[in-house]
């Protein structure tokens, strides 16, 4: 059985233990054993997952397809082990599935004799099955991979143990390979995507966005990190089982924010993509990237360098870049406010050098007022620059915060808040051309 069939054989099975604990909407746990047995060459590898979520239907195993026409019978002989019970069963059953028969053979899942629950109330499924793998010491450090993603997610209602033994002839030794600081559990008073926010946060913070190099000088800068979120559902699926939701956390550290440090300094420029599907890592990054193709990353004050969707995919980076950008605006200008921003020192010099040229004493007084500074007995022209400065710099971050239909429906804010024109003041077309020119068309 070839490694990527293996891994793909392994993923498939954790995706539905992973739902089936998720259905039954209390603690579970997950359990993974991987066994070497190091005295036939190549090593036979016998893999067991099992979980205490729900009863299963069966019905994931008998759609499984691991392209077995590709699958030497000396590597695999297709078979699959299953045990499950439900809460309410009295009874556990056990099946034999063979993938390598086809789909209407009588003999592809074969019940097997059940065995009667001795004691106390439970449910759960496990799943085993053997392969010879020339590199099973590879596929393990596959599997650590692979869990440690999950855990960044931080589901609250998952327990995950995964564990390695090693038999020969003279001995068994056994390991648990995921430890203690392998998992920093979430605030429990946290939502599902805020778990996620903040198993990513974690795993951004670690030396050299790594899962298994901790650095206590990157995850002691926590605050340092911006997030945003995002959520989007698909409406027109009408069926429960099949209505699709989308969640999506985007996290940056500003480059003038990075602390001055070897990690930093080495790993500023990497921008990582993680995808899960049903809180399973997912090897189908093609939809991801094309999501990421599809944004308009400009109007975030971002670029796209370049890219090695569905509907939902798209909305939910949207969102989340909305989010982001909704408290943290200054940062995430758009190239066009950017531009309008880099005029307005010299054109608060501009407003204020006018200001200051005047003779009369009333217009002086009036604009100093609305621009809400009480003296300009020291540094006039300083305080009046500065203040008009910041005042223009507000208006850009919240005109850029708008989509463009906003901008086009919405009156731009003004530097001087005198109120509005009267709703039965007529406007007449030069002044309705002038206002239109001052609003910050972007």
């Amino acid at each position: 059985m070839e490694v990527s069939l293996a891994r793909r054989l392994f993923r498939a099975l954790i995706f539905h233990s992973i739902q089936r604990c998720r259905i039954s909407e209390t603690l579970c746990r997950l359990s993974v054993s991987l066994k070497i047995l190091h005295d036939s060459n190549p090593s036979l590898l016998r893999i067991s997952i099992s979980d205490t979520g729900v009863s299963s239907s069966l019905e994931e195993f008998l759609k499984l397809d691991i392209c077995t026409l590709a699958i030497s019978s000396e590597q695999w002989d297709g078979v699959l082990s299953i045990t499950t019970t439900g809460m309410n069963d009295k009874e556990i059953q056990h099946f034999r599935l063979n993938i390598r028969e086809s789909t209407t053979s009588n003999r592809r899942l074969i019940k097997l004799p059940s065995t009667y629950k001795t004691f106390g109330a439970f449910s759960g499924t496990e799943v085993c099955f053997s392969t010879r793998e020339g590199h099973s010491e590879e596929f393990v450090l596959w599997a650590v991979g692979f869990f440690k993603k999950i855990l960044l997610l931080k589901d609250p209602n998952i327990v995950l143990e995964l564990a390695s033994e090693n038999i020969n002839d003279h001995m068994s030794r056994r390991e648990s390979l995921l430890h203690e600081n392998d998992e920093t559990r979430a605030p429990l008073s946290l939502s599902g995507i805020k778990c996620m926010a903040f198993g990513l946060q974690e795993y951004s913070l670690r030396h050299g966005f790594t899962l298994h190099k901790e650095c206590e000088i990157c995850s002691s800068h926590r605050e340092l990190l911006i997030e945003g979120n995002g959520v989007a559902h698909n409406s027109e699926r009408n069926r429960i089982r099949d209505q699709l939701m989308v969640e999506a956390v985007i996290l940056v550290m500003p480059v003038k924010l990075q602390p001055s440090c070897w990690c930093w300094s080495v790993n500023r420029p990497t921008t990582q993509v993680l995808c899960f599907q049903d809180y399973a890592p997912s090897s189908h990054l093609d939809s991801c990237l094309d999501i990421l193709s599809s944004i308009d990353w400009p109007s975030f004050g971002l670029r796209l360098k370049e890219a090695s969707v569905e509907t939902e995919g798209k909305i939910a980076v949207k969102a989340a870049l909305e989010d982001l950008k909704a408290s943290n605006t200054h940062i995430f200008l758009s190239s066009q406010a950017i531009k309008i921003r880099e005029c307005v020192p010299d054109l608060s010099r501009s407003i204020a050098s006018l200001i200051l040229s005047s003779n009369d004493s009333e217009f002086k007084r009036e604009c100093t007022t609305l621009l809400g500074l009480s003296s300009l007995q020291s540094n006039p022209e300083t305080l009046i620059e500065s203040c008009i400065s910041e005042k223009l710099a507000r208006i850009i971050e919240a005109n850029d915060k708008k989509s463009k239909a906003e901008r086009g429906a919405v009156v731009a804010p003004s530097l001087f808040e005198c109120g509005n024109l009267g709703e039965n003041e007529p406007i007449d077309e030069e002044t309705r051309e002038a206002d239109d020119d001052y609003v910050l068309g972007y």
